[in-house]
């Protein structure tokens, strides 16, 4: 799909500059070929890589990427296996363009690090480009016999990938945003009977994941739409270079800053069904997770907020000891959040860095520019686990110092529910496991500072200073 994503891409820059003709004719083909080529490099554009002709009432476009590959291959990696792919572009209303192109793939890439194989059985695109904001504004791409491979080689080397998905879909949709000279974006994408089998290390066991179906969703607001296709043009115009000139560093940081922060708000989430995990030491599966995502455009101070949420996991038998059995949770709830990222001043070094051929930033100085006040906020409004035996839910926040010595804050809330059954079991498995006669012992003497809630739950307010002095419920239980 990958390929088909880049010569969508393209094209649609080239449409932007097509005027609607009455008739479909030789001359209109040229033209189109003129303004498909045209953000490309001089050696790309002469490469023949795009070829356009009359069909009937519509222009057929043939991408060979292998003549595109040819001239952007280079000792870093190489791409072979191409055939030509076919999109073919209508005239519709209101000066529009509708897209369709049925097609299949089977390429190598080899790089010093890995040698990659992907191959799709078929493939079908159709979509409506729209000149006026030069972006597609709906697309459905529809895949089936999706295969990848992936055996690594030199630091690499016993690293391995098979994956297979037996179909895959793929929609986008651009709406004007309420922001002139902007546009939202709605992603979506369906992966269905996913399986995947990797193995990390020489002579090492393989690891196999595999899921019914796995659901995307993706929406960004507010991105600068002409400001992110100028970014993507001098990217295609400079993707053969090793390195940037200096004035090419300084027109790509321009071309950076007039894109920020890149969007107003950003949303990813993700949801997978019959999800299962297996070793040589057994099988856990999980029957639904759902993850999001979330954050703020590049700015001095972006949010970014998680969640991963799990339900019903299901590991063999002997992966878990009877006693510990119960103990297993029915469902498992994270919620994590960080405010005041300075994404934008990473993005300010980043840059800089590039501009003086500079080594790598070190992580002091990402954490630093991240967070100029010398202090990061993890927040965790919601942890929560359950099972037949325990319910528990923790919230609260932890402050660290961005120094390589750091001090840390603690502010935490510990909610749990029928107290008593959880202590029973605990009692019940230290009969087989001695060890968690300590747990108990803990547990209990934990009940003593507790408070009652009127829902019923007992409840810790927790509290550990930057000078290690913790407190519970008001009473200092430690002191440095």
């Amino acid at each position: 799909m990958r390929s088909r994503t880049i010569a969508a891409a393209v094209f649609s820059m080239g449409l932007a500059g097509t005027s609607q003709a009455a008739d479909i004719n030789e001359q209109g083909a040229n033209e189109l070929r003129s303004v498909l080529t045209h953000s490309l490099s001089r050696d790309l554009a002469r490469s023949d890589f795009v070829t356009v002709k009359p069909a009937g009432d519509k222009y057929e476009i043939t991408y060979d990427l292998a003549k595109f590959f040819d001239k952007i291959n280079s000792s870093v990696f190489s791409v072979t296996g191409f055939k030509p792919l076919s999109l073919f572009a209508q005239p519709v209303d209101q000066g529009r363009w509708h897209l369709t192109g049925d097609n299949g793939l089977d390429i190598a890439v080899h790089s010093p690090t890995s040698d990659i194989g992907y191959s799709i059985g078929s493939s079908s695109l159709d979509g409506v480009f729209d000149p006026t904001i030069e972006m597609m504004r709906s697309m459905n791409i529809k895949s089936n016999g999706v295969k990848f491979s992936s055996v690594g080689s030199g630091p690499r080397s016993g690293r391995k990938i098979d994956a297979t998905i037996d179909s895959a879909s793929f929609a986008h949709t651009v709406t004007d945003s309420k922001e002139a000279g902007k546009v939202d974006l709605q992603l979506q994408t369906r992966l269905q009977r996913l399986n995947e089998q990797f193995t990390l290390r020489p002579h090492g066991d393989p690891v196999t994941f595999t899921a019914d179906s796995v659901d995307t969703t993706v929406s960004a607001t507010s991105l600068p739409e002409k400001e992110l296709r100028a970014l993507f043009r001098f990217f295609v115009q400079h993707v053969k270079a090793k390195q940037l000139s200096e004035s090419g560093s300084e027109k790509f940081a321009q071309l950076v800053h007039r894109a920020l922060p890149g969007f107003g708000s950003l949303n990813k989430t993700m949801a997978l069904t019959n999800a299962m995990v297996a070793t040589d030491k057994g099988k856990v599966g999980v029957k639904h997770i759902d993850y999001s995502f979330k954050m703020d455009g590049l700015t001095k101070a972006s949010n970014v907020n998680f969640e991963l949420r799990a339900d019903h996991f299901t590991p063999d038998a002997d992966l878990v000891p009877a006693a510990y059995a119960p103990f297993l949770p029915e469902s498992l709830d994270v919620q994590l959040g960080m405010s005041d990222i300075n994404f934008s001043g990473l993005i300010d070094t980043a840059l800089e860095a590039v501009a003086k051929r500079a080594t790598p930033v070190s992580g002091e100085v990402i954490k630093r520019t991240m967070f100029p006040s010398g202090y990061g906020t993890l927040e965790f409004p919601k942890i929560s686990a359950t099972s037949g035996v325990y319910d528990i839910e923790v919230s609260g926040k932890l402050k660290g110092s961005t120094k390589a010595h750091s001090d840390y804050s603690l502010q935490a809330t510990i909610l749990v529910r029928d107290f008593d059954k959880t202590v029973a079991a605990v009692q019940a498995a230290a009969k087989t496991d001695p060890r968690l006669n300590n747990v108990s012992f803990g547990l209990l003497a934990a009940k003593g500072f507790a408070k009652t809630d009127a829902d019923g739950r007992m409840r810790w307010d927790v509290t550990l200073d930057e000078a290690r002095t913790l407190t519970v419920n008001g009473q200092v239980m430690k002191k440095p």
